[in-house]
């Protein structure tokens, strides 16, 4: 948590610095529109890929592609062939990712095409990890929202304005997402692409656009992994309630085998479930086996010590009730923890 702090902290430094250093070559080279109007750039972003959701580290990893169209007229070139200039060398709105959490990958040459008429297109990928705040308190029945933030570095929401593109040969507006991604315990549900100024600061809005989705955990995967396992090893504890207390290795036999089980398993859902320092649904169904197991050889502990001391009977009736007893409350605890 303190070294996200720390890193949102630099990469708002770091924007505040690129807005004072480059604002005056950026005023020098002049924005191509109409003096008191704000220039206009389309936008479009293709996310590609999500190769990773991670909760722990609160980020995910993204491949997204981007297009920014705009008209400079003072590039328009009497001449039938589309040119390639490099980036730098001419007005751009100098775009950058918000939220990442190291330095993104590019993979395409820092270049615009213009068209004879002065029309510039940019296209750039970004890969990396993003920053995104996740809480975790409903896992694994969480969804969450994502998004992907660009800002014009050095322009103010009123110099500079955002338009959702278009792409006419398949009907998007302002971007889309891959149908085949590389998390398939995660189900997208909706996704929007939008013009929404970047408010590094309460007040300080700088010009930007975002694509946003929301996505929504599977849960199949920790059903058959996580929750039946552990159901079958609460039960498994319950089976010294059925052996007569006369019989007393084989209670203990029974309770000490759950416990030593559900200590190997509770080392493999290390590797499987996000750590977190507030509890979540799965940690309180896993609370609630664990607590069972223990107390059911908390059980046959009490009915041996009662069948040494002569007193067989009240050991036998306590069984029978741990029998009713176990299962209800295991049941409702289970019940409220996943699903209310």
């Amino acid at each position: 948590m303190i070294r996200r702090g720390i890193l949102s902290f630099c990469a708002l430094l770091f924007i505040l610095f690129s807005v004072v250093s480059e604002s005056a070559a950026i005023e020098l080279m002049g924005r191509p529109s109409i003096e008191g109007e704000p220039t206009e750039v389309s936008f479009f972003i293709f996310i590609l890929d999500i190769d990773d959701i991670n909760g722990a580290e609160q980020n995910f990893i993204a491949n997204i592609a981007i297009r920014l169209q705009w008209k400079d007229e003072r590039l328009a070139k009497d001449t039938k062939s589309i040119r390639m200039i490099p980036l730098k060398e001419v007005w751009n709105p100098r775009i950058l990712l918000t939220n990442r959490q190291t330095l993104t990958r590019t993979s395409l040459p820092k270049v615009v095409e213009v068209d004879p008429d002065g029309t510039v297109n940019y296209r750039q990928r970004y890969v990396g990890p993003l920053s995104q705040p996740l809480r975790l308190s409903q896992f694994p029945f969480d969804r969450h929202d994502f998004r992907v933030q660009f800002v014009a570095v050095g322009f103010k929401s009123k110099d500079l304005k955002f338009i959702p593109g278009k792409l006419k040969e398949f009907g998007f507006v302002g971007g889309e997402i891959s149908k085949n991604l590389s998390q398939p315990d995660w189900d997208i549900e909706k996704y929007s692409a939008n013009s929404r100024p970047y408010e590094p600061i309460p007040g300080f809005k700088l010009a930007g656009f975002d694509f946003e989705f929301t996505a929504k955990r599977h849960i199949q995967y920790y059903v058959w992994q996580v929750l039946i396992p552990l159901v079958f090893i609460v039960t498994m504890s319950w089976g010294a309630f059925w052996i007569d207390p006369e019989h007393a290795g084989a209670q203990i036999g029974v309770a000490t085998s759950s416990m030593l089980t559900l200590i190997a398993y509770r080392f493999m859902l290390g590797d499987l479930l996000p750590r977190l320092p507030y509890m979540t649904r799965m940690d309180f169904f896993t609370l609630a086996g664990t607590a069972l197991v223990f107390l059911a050889f908390v059980e046959v502990v009490t009915t041996t010590i009662l069948v040494y001391k002569k007193k067989g009977q009240l050991a036998r009736k306590i069984d029978v009730c741990a029998r009713v007893v176990f299962p209800v409350v295991y049941i409702g605890w289970s019940g409220w923890a996943l699903f209310l």
